[in-house]
């Protein structure tokens, strides 16, 4: 019986934080669409015009954030072989604190998987 409550409780705390987790993702994935990300990318294969989402997580760490969150803001110069982030007036304006949160959100597919 005491299992069984301990079982529930665990349940009943776990619960919300799954679900705000998956808030937040939907909350985040709404953005990206917002700002036009999803154009060019794609959450996980790669896309023609841009690299995915999940490829960006695996070839940069926590430690590129600011530097990420510079190119979401800014664009330009080629940081993905010869794919080019479109420049600021090429784009829906983004910022700081959004690209914080896409950098974020997009960093975090990685460490997923691991």
């Amino acid at each position: 019986m005491k299992q069984t409550i301990g079982f529930t409780a665990l349940c009943l705390c776990i619960g919300p934080v799954i679900a705000l987790a998956d808030s937040h993702a939907k909350s985040t994935m709404q953005l990206a669409e917002e700002k036009q990300c999803m154009a060019c990318h794609a959450t996980g294969a790669e896309v023609p015009r841009a690299p995915g989402f999940e490829s960006i997580a695996q070839k940069y760490t926590q430690d590129d954030a600011d530097m990420l969150v510079q190119v979401v803001m800014t664009g330009g110069e080629d940081h993905w072989g010869s794919a080019k982030m479109p420049e600021m007036d090429e784009r829906a304006e983004v910022t700081e604190k959004q690209a914080r949160k896409l950098v974020k959100w997009i960093l975090d597919m990685h460490s997923e998987k691991m």
